[in-house]
């Protein structure tokens, strides 16, 4: 479709810390399978979404490059992309990640990330994609900004609770960083989320700053600030940040045009639209939801059909599912634990449903029901109440 010519070979490593970049050639489209390993690579690059149709540069609005965090020497690599950036793909986007090894983060990693992702826009811009959009979160969000203030010709930028280290990506953190960037930043529009309760800043007020300095620019800019009410330094790649702002996200990146100044976003009137794109499967890959219960015990028949709930920051999509008669199963989809149909058992006045990190989840009625997720050594348990959804007419 045209998107592995757009995008360079990742370069190999001759070790894990002496980096070689050899000459960029065209990357066939299994090299963007998801789920890749990084064997001796310090930089690859994935599709976002592999479950999702990639619309090329000829139909896609734009592409966007998403750059992770980074947890020390933890895998920060396997984090997905965040649902709010599943939504962007639906509805046009070719969303791509940008990853790094995690045991080759060094000193110099912001700089060699920084141009690694302007390689990448220039290469992408030049296969046809009409905008480029970087995106980020935390040291992400920090070579995000770093990127729009090195190079004029990024079209958006998406910074989700920036982390900022004054020695790139081991020093001290230093979130006045962000505000010096902000002043000189070269790019079309700008995107910033400012959490409330960012304990890696220490719990600062970072967004009224920001404001200050983006309201005497000429640019457009959406602004979250702590009154947003996404909470923690990784709110910004919650189901909650998904439901709340992605659509908002979306027409502030997909505008023809904007005039200078802060982009306010709309209230959602209609969550379960948002949780069906997000969630539902496609009509094609949509299991047979059990529409008669008369076979079940009791709670199966209160619990018929599509329901969601917001369990904690994360969204769940649940519904009784049946293959063969007397079998039940369960659609699990959510914005965090992947799910799928899952064997479901009856115990107790409850539909309980193992998930494959071992953790539970179960349904039992009260209302529209009662969601319940334990934690697999039972350590911790959440609930939410169930909210019914709309099938297609």
């Amino acid at each position: 479709m045209g998107v592995g010519k757009a995008l360079r070979r990742v370069f190999l490593v001759a070790t894990l810390f002496s980096l070689l970049m050899p000459p960029a050639v065209g990357a066939q489209p299994d090299e963007l399978a998801c789920g890749q390993l990084p064997g001796n690579r310090f930089f690859w690059v994935e599709r976002a979404f592999c479950d999702l149709a990639t619309q090329g540069p000829e139909r896609a609005n734009g592409a966007v490059i998403w750059n992770h965090g980074m947890r020390g020497t933890s895998e920060a690599w396997m984090a997905p992309a965040p649902p709010a950036f599943r939504l962007m793909q639906i509805r046009g986007w070719d969303v791509f990640m940008l990853k790094r090894h995690h045991a080759a983060e060094t000193n110099n990693t912001l700089y060699r990330t920084v141009q690694r992702t302007l390689q990448e826009a220039a290469a992408l811009k030049k296969s046809g994609y009409r905008k480029i959009v970087l995106a980020g979160q935390s040291f992400g969000g920090y070579v995000t900004l770093e990127a729009v203030d090195t190079s004029p010709d990024i079209d958006a930028a998406i910074a989700l609770a920036p982390g900022v280290r004054d020695l790139g990506a081991t020093g001290r953190l230093d979130a006045s960083i962000t505000d010096r960037i902000l002043y000189r930043a070269k790019v079309g529009r700008l995107a910033l989320l400012f959490p409330k309760n960012d304990a890696l800043f220490g719990n600062l007020v970072r967004g009224e700053s920001a404001e200050k300095i983006l309201s005497r620019r000429t640019i457009p800019y959406l602004l979250l600030d702590e009154t947003s009410g996404i909470n923690g330094h990784g709110g910004g790649v919650t189901g909650r940040f998904a439901l709340r702002y992605g659509p908002c996200l979306a027409d502030f990146l997909a505008a023809p045009t904007l005039p200078p100044g802060r982009f306010v976003c709309p209230p959602v009137t209609d969550e379960w639209l948002l949780v069906r794109e997000l969630l539902l499967p496609s009509a094609m890959n949509r299991p047979s939801f059990l529409r008669e219960a008369s076979a079940f015990p009791e709670p199966v028949g209160s619990l018929i059909g599509l329901r969601w709930a917001m369990l904690e920051d994360t969204v769940i999509l649940v519904a009784p599912v049946v293959r063969e008669p007397g079998q039940l199963l369960l659609m699990y989809r959510s914005t965090g634990i992947g799910g799928g149909v899952l064997d479901a058992t009856l115990k107790d006045g409850v539909i309980q449903a193992v998930l494959s990190n071992k953790s539970t989840v179960t349904l039992k009625p009260g209302g529209d029901g009662i969601i319940t997720w334990t934690a697999s050594d039972g350590s911790r348990s959440v609930n939410a109440p169930l909210i019914r959804g709309r099938e297609d007419p």
